[in-house]
Protein backbone atom coordinates (compact mmCIF):
# COMPACT_ATOMS: atom_id res chain seq x y z
CA UNK A 1 0.00 0.00 0.00
CA UNK A 2 1.24 2.83 -0.74
CA UNK A 3 -0.04 6.50 -0.40
CA UNK A 4 0.98 10.21 -0.39
CA UNK A 5 -0.86 12.35 1.87
CA UNK A 6 -1.29 16.37 1.18
CA UNK A 7 -0.35 18.36 4.41
CA UNK A 8 0.11 22.17 4.92
CA UNK A 9 2.26 24.12 3.33
CA UNK A 10 4.52 24.19 6.31
CA UNK A 11 4.48 19.97 6.91
CA UNK A 12 6.16 18.06 4.26
CA UNK A 13 4.12 15.38 2.67
CA UNK A 14 5.11 12.22 3.22
CA UNK A 15 4.73 8.23 1.89
CA UNK A 16 3.12 5.44 3.30
CA UNK A 17 4.99 2.22 2.42
CA UNK A 18 3.08 -0.73 3.91
CA UNK A 19 2.93 0.16 7.96
CA UNK A 20 5.69 2.72 7.66
CA UNK A 21 7.02 5.84 6.64
CA UNK A 22 10.53 4.68 5.40
CA UNK A 23 11.37 8.12 5.03
CA UNK A 24 12.24 10.99 7.53
CA UNK A 25 10.48 13.68 7.37
CA UNK A 26 13.29 16.30 8.47
CA UNK A 27 16.28 15.62 10.39
CA UNK A 28 15.19 16.50 14.07
CA UNK A 29 18.74 18.18 14.90
CA UNK A 30 18.41 20.45 12.05
CA UNK A 31 14.74 21.83 13.52
CA UNK A 32 15.67 21.42 17.53
CA UNK A 33 18.27 22.58 19.53
CA UNK A 34 19.79 19.96 21.72
CA UNK A 35 18.32 21.88 25.19
CA UNK A 36 14.81 21.84 22.83
CA UNK A 37 15.01 18.15 22.10
CA UNK A 38 15.80 17.23 26.22
CA UNK A 39 12.87 19.15 27.29
CA UNK A 40 10.46 17.15 25.01
CA UNK A 41 11.74 13.76 26.18
CA UNK A 42 11.99 14.75 29.77
CA UNK A 43 8.39 16.16 29.66
CA UNK A 44 6.87 17.03 26.33
CA UNK A 45 3.76 18.64 28.44
CA UNK A 46 5.57 21.79 29.03
CA UNK A 47 5.54 22.35 25.43
CA UNK A 48 2.00 20.85 24.64
CA UNK A 49 -0.18 19.91 27.67
CA UNK A 50 -2.41 17.63 25.56
CA UNK A 51 0.48 15.40 23.72
CA UNK A 52 0.06 12.00 24.05
CA UNK A 53 3.87 11.19 24.15
CA UNK A 54 5.18 9.80 27.85
CA UNK A 55 7.07 11.91 30.06
CA UNK A 56 10.53 9.86 30.07
CA UNK A 57 12.23 11.44 32.77
CA UNK A 58 8.83 13.36 35.30
CA UNK A 59 6.72 11.80 37.58
CA UNK A 60 4.90 14.22 37.88
CA UNK A 61 0.86 14.49 36.77
CA UNK A 62 1.17 10.73 35.38
CA UNK A 63 -1.54 8.73 35.38
CA UNK A 64 -1.95 5.07 35.61
CA UNK A 65 1.42 4.35 36.48
CA UNK A 66 2.49 0.65 36.40
CA UNK A 67 3.00 -0.43 39.76
CA UNK A 68 6.57 -1.47 38.50
CA UNK A 69 7.21 1.97 37.77
CA UNK A 70 5.69 4.00 40.30
CA UNK A 71 8.21 6.00 42.11
CA UNK A 72 10.85 5.64 38.94
CA UNK A 73 11.33 7.28 36.02
CA UNK A 74 10.80 5.74 32.04
CA UNK A 75 14.77 6.68 31.56
CA UNK A 76 17.41 7.54 33.69
CA UNK A 77 19.68 10.46 33.25
CA UNK A 78 21.88 9.09 31.68
CA UNK A 79 19.61 7.34 29.04
CA UNK A 80 17.68 10.95 28.12
CA UNK A 81 21.46 12.62 27.75
CA UNK A 82 22.29 9.43 25.37
CA UNK A 83 18.87 9.57 23.83
CA UNK A 84 19.72 13.20 22.87
CA UNK A 85 23.45 12.66 22.03
CA UNK A 86 21.81 10.74 19.60
CA UNK A 87 19.41 12.56 18.16
CA UNK A 88 22.21 15.77 17.71
CA UNK A 89 23.55 13.71 14.97
CA UNK A 90 20.51 13.71 12.97
CA UNK A 91 21.37 16.59 10.51
CA UNK A 92 21.19 17.56 6.85
CA UNK A 93 24.48 16.83 5.21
Amino acid sequence: MMAVVALPAAAAAFQVVGDAIPAPLTDVADRLSAGQIRLRLVDPRVVNPDTVMPAYFSQEGLVRVGRAWQGRTALTAQQIEDAVAFLMTLKEE
